[in-house]
């Protein structure tokens, strides 16, 4: 892939204007009170940002798993209804962040070849 359409693919980071309208309808936070817990859409978006740079190495799986609660978020796409930017907050940056997720802790394939290479 080259680099810029790994640059076009990624979400619109100079584009959030931090409302943080996204935070305040999120389910997980609001009705849930997860917010020790729970980052946050607002949050994801940034990270989704740095996350598919082409220019950023850093993997943040284990943060977005471990301290960021990730997981909590079922995808009910409030965050995104209510973007006065249009930004389509669950499908890219909240899905393509939990797929990394998943590939990085759960996919049977990977954990194979780290139990064969002893990692």
């Amino acid at each position: 892939m080259s680099t810029e359409k790994s640059l076009r693919s990624s979400p619109p980071r100079g584009k959030c204007i931090e409302c943080f309208l996204c935070q305040n309808v999120c389910h997980v936070l609001r009705e849930h009170d997860k917010k020790e817990q729970f980052a946050g859409p607002r949050f994801f978006v940034r990270v989704a940002g740095l996350e598919m740079h082409p220019l950023d190495g850093l993997n943040r799986a284990g943060l977005l798993k471990d301290q960021l609660g990730l997981g909590y978020c079922n995808i009910t796409k409030c965050c995104t209804e209510v973007c006065p930017e249009e930004i389509h907050i669950t499908d890219n940056a909240i899905i393509p962040l939990k797929e990394r997720v998943v590939d990085e802790f759960y996919d049977p394939l990977t954990m194979l070849f780290r139990k064969i290479r002893g990692q």
